[in-house]
C-alpha cells in the first residue's frame, strides 16, 4: 500500500515538475552519494510530513498546545535538506583539502614532459580522493566526446568552490597559451596550503563561541522561556491574574524564533565570515528550539501536574 502511494506520488511529481529542476536536484543527490530517484525521495518526504502533521495535530488537541507546534511536521524534511547541505559542504571541504597535493603531483608529472590530460589519466589510476573521483568523471566525459575545456568547466559547475574555479581557469588559459603551467600550479598549491591551515586555525579558535551560541539558542533560551510560561500558568491556576499572562506565550514564541535567526546569522559570520552562509542554520536551530520549548512544557506539566 505504502509503495503504491509512493509510486503514484512519484509519477505525479515527475509529470508536473520541471525536468531541469528535477535533474538539478538529482545531480545534488548523486554528488553526495545518495543514489535515490529524486521523485521517490520527494514523495517519501511528503508522506512523512503528512504523518507527523497528523500526530502533532492530535497532540495539540490532547494537551491544548499552541497550533504553532504543527511546524514539527516539517522537521523531517528540514533535517534531510540540511543533511544534504551538510554533505555538500563536507565534500567541498574535502575537495579543497585535496587540491594542494593533487596540484603538486600534476606539476611533477608536467615537469617530466607529460601533457595535462595525460597527467590527469596517470593520477586517476593511482590516487583515491574526492577530487580524483571528480577528475575521473571529467576523463569519462572527454572520452564520450566532450571537449577538455568544457569538461573542466562542468566540473566547477558541479562543485561550488572558488578555489577549484580559479585553478580550472588557470589550467585552461595555461594550456591554450603554452605557459609554464607546472611552476604556476606549484605556486598555487603552496598558497592553497597556507589558506587551508589558516581556515582550520580560525575554526578551532571560534569553536567555544560557536558552542556557546548553540547551547544558548537550542537549550538555555527555550527551556527558560518554557519555565516562565509554566510559572505563569501556575500563578493563573492560583487565582492571581496578570495582564502579562496572555502575552507570554506569543512573546516567548516570537523571541525564540528571532533569537534563532540572529544566532544563525552570527554562526555564518563567525564560521565563514559571511552571514548568508548562516541562513541554512535557521532551519536547524529554530525547529530544535521549538521542540525543546514545547517538549519541556509537556514533561514538567506531567511532573508538576500543572
Amino acid at each position: 500500500m505504502f509503495r503504491k502511494i509512493i509510486y503514484l506520488l512519484s509519477d505525479f511529481i515527475k509529470n508536473n515538475l520541471d525536468d531541469n529542476l528535477l535533474n538539478q536536484l538529482q545531480e545534488k543527490l548523486i554528488q553526495v552519494d545518495f543514489y535515490v530517484k529524486i521523485e521517490d525521495l520527494i514523495s517519501f518526504l511528503i508522506l512523512v510530513t503528512l504523518f507527523v502533521f497528523i500526530i502533532s495535530f492530535l497532540i495539540i488537541q490532547i494537551f491544548n498546545l499552541n497550533s504553532i507546534i504543527v511546524m514539527i511536521s516539517f522537521i523531517p524534511s528540514i533535517f534531510f535538506v540540511n543533511y544534504i547541505i551538510y554533505k555538500t559542504e563536507q565534500k567541498k571541504d574535502k575537495l579543497e583539502e585535496d587540491l594542494p597535493d593533487y596540484l603538486r603531483q600534476i606539476s611533477s608529472l608536467l615537469k617530466v614532459g607529460l601533457g595535462i590530460e595525460t597527467a590527469f589519466n596517470e593520477l586517476s589510476r593511482t590516487t583515491e580522493s574526492v577530487l580524483n573521483n571528480e577528475i575521473k568523471r571529467v576523463l569519462i566525459e572527454i572520452r564520450l566526446g566532450k571537449s577538455f575545456n568544457q569538461a573542466l568547466i562542468d566540473l566547477t559547475k558541479r562543485n561550488d568552490s572558488e578555489n577549484l574555479r580559479y585553478i580550472v581557469q588557470i589550467i585552461i588559459q595555461g594550456r591554450e597559451s603554452g605557459g609554464n603551467l607546472a611552476e604556476i600550479l606549484e605556486l598555487i598549491a603552496d598558497d592553497l596550503n597556507d589558506m587551508i591551515t589558516l581556515k582550520k586555525n580560525r575554526k578551532t579558535n571560534v569553536m567555544m563561541s560557536v558552542m556557546f551560541l548553540l547551547i544558548s539558542s537550542i537549550v538555555a533560551t527555550p527551556f527558560a522561556l518554557s519555565m516562565i510560561r509554566l510559572y505563569s500558568n501556575f500563578i493563573e491556576l492560583m487565582g492571581r491574574t496578570n495582564s502579562l499572562i496572555d502575552v507570554i506565550p506569543l512573546s516567548s514564541l516570537g523571541y525564540i524564533i528571532i533569537h534563532s535567526i540572529l544566532v544563525s546569522i552570527l554562526l555564518g559570520i563567525v564560521l565563514y565570515s559571511n552571514y548568508k552562509k548562516g541562513i541554512k542554520y535557521i532551519f536547524i536551530i529554530t525547529p530544535i528550539a521549538l521542540f525543546v520549548y514545547y517538549g519541556s512544557q509537556l514533561v514538567f506539566k506531567g511532573i508538576l501536574g500543572v
